[in-house]
């Protein structure tokens, strides 16, 4: 019988876990419209970004998860419980590694990641005591095991027992159906050309 586990992500866990998401997110609308993944190091230096985001989250003391599947790292969750912005501890993040993430820069779509920022900016009616799902990630090598609804179940927990709503926002609209099915509720929905951000909440 395969085990499956959620564990609090540790450092050891940080380049692994950075790197899944990296190849999960590939076919992810807000990653899409924004990197040129026919390059293959586009992956590697998305990696380098994704690692960036988790050490600041882990430095706020987010909620951030890893889901082993017989010991293996098959899935990541990264939950914003803080009101905290992160804008400061990014930019730091960034300068200890300048020279891996520069490169980045040259494969980012510009014009394609304002209407991005724009369109994930999270609307007024979300509550402001709502905790944020950030990013569920489960391994290719690992689809189809339940391990992503294993995580949400465990954030349903966890938010029940904080009395807190869970707010989520996707661009992909086949994802809009499966969480509406869970309980979530479409709030706004907004349009930026060439993709939608769909946000959403569970109360």
């Amino acid at each position: 019988m395969n085990s499956l586990q959620i564990v609090p992500m540790e450092n050891k866990h940080l380049d692994e876990a950075a790197r899944l998401i990296a190849k999960s997110f590939q076919t992810e609308a807000f990653a899409v419209n924004t990197f040129d993944f026919n390059d293959p190091k586009t992956e590697v230096l998305f990696a380098e970004v994704l690692k960036i985001e988790l050490e600041v989250f882990k430095k706020h003391n987010e909620k951030l998860d890893v889901v082993l599947y017989d010991g293996n790292v098959a899935g990541v969750a990264t939950v914003k419980i803080s009101g905290d912005r992160h804008g400061f501890s990014h930019f730091k993040q960034t300068l200890k590694r300048l020279r891996k993430v520069v490169p980045v820069a040259k494969r980012v779509q510009y014009k394609k990641l304002f209407r991005l920022y724009q369109a994930m900016q999270q609307p007024k009616s979300i509550p402001k005591e709502a905790i944020t799902l950030e990013m569920l990630a489960v391994s290719p090598d690992y689809q189809g095991k339940g391990i992503g609804k294993t995580v949400l179940n465990a954030l349903d927990d966890y938010a029940e027992a904080l009395s807190r709503p869970i707010y989520l926002y996707t661009a992909n609209a086949e994802n809009v159906s499966y969480y509406e099915k869970i309980g979530y509720q479409t709030m706004v929905a907004i349009k930026k050309k060439d993709f939608t951000a769909y946000h959403m909440l569970k109360t």
